[in-house]
């Protein structure tokens, strides 16, 4: 069902481990979603409060940390909920950057 609402394109950038100087390394993937920009205050993953920019919809495995690309710019993932169906599967992700 939420495919649907999916009808952007973004640039997710998968940190799939770190290079010599410390930087983190990623994988590149195209993947659908929805984008809202909305600024709102939200936990990162060490529990500190920060200011998010855009809210995304999307049902791939993003995790805090990775990036996601879109209207030009680099957006850092800060926080991830997974939001179940009626079955309690999984259903898609909201992802605040």
């Amino acid at each position: 069902m939420i495919q649907d609402y999916l009808n952007q394109i973004a640039t997710w950038k998968r940190v799939v481990g770190q290079n010599m100087y410390g930087e983190p390394e990623t994988e590149e993937k195209e993947i659908k979603v929805c984008w809202e920009g909305k600024r709102r205050l939200v936990r990162d993953k060490e529990g500190r409060e920060v200011v998010s920019e855009a809210r995304v919809f999307c049902t791939e495995p993003i995790q805090p940390g990775d990036l996601l690309e879109y209207g030009g710019m680099e957006w850092p993932v800060l926080a991830v909920s997974t939001i179940p169906d009626l079955n309690g599967k999984e259903s898609h992700r909201e992802v605040a950057v």
